[in-house]
């Protein structure tokens, strides 16, 4: 990696751990970095931003499940 920027050579790194990942990791981090050189920004319509909010302002507040609420659920 001779001539490379620090940069360079942290992201040929990363690359080759990416080659170590199971195919569906692989393709999963294909699918992100993809979007984030095409520029792709998901905006939410107004229905979804009206779901998530009042969750973004219970989070906010420090308000989150407890571990038995969560274990609950899941289970």
């Amino acid at each position: 990696m001779i001539g490379m920027t620090k940069l360079e050579t942290r992201l040929e790194t990363l690359l080759a751990k990416l080659r170590t990942l199971p195919e569906d990791r692989q393709e999963y981090a294909l699918e992100v970095l993809t979007e984030i050189v095409d520029g792709e920004v998901y905006v939410l319509s107004e229905e979804e931003r009206a779901i998530l909010e009042p969750a973004l302002e219970r989070a906010k507040r420090g308000e989150f499940a407890a571990d038995a609420e969560v274990d609950e659920v899941l289970n």
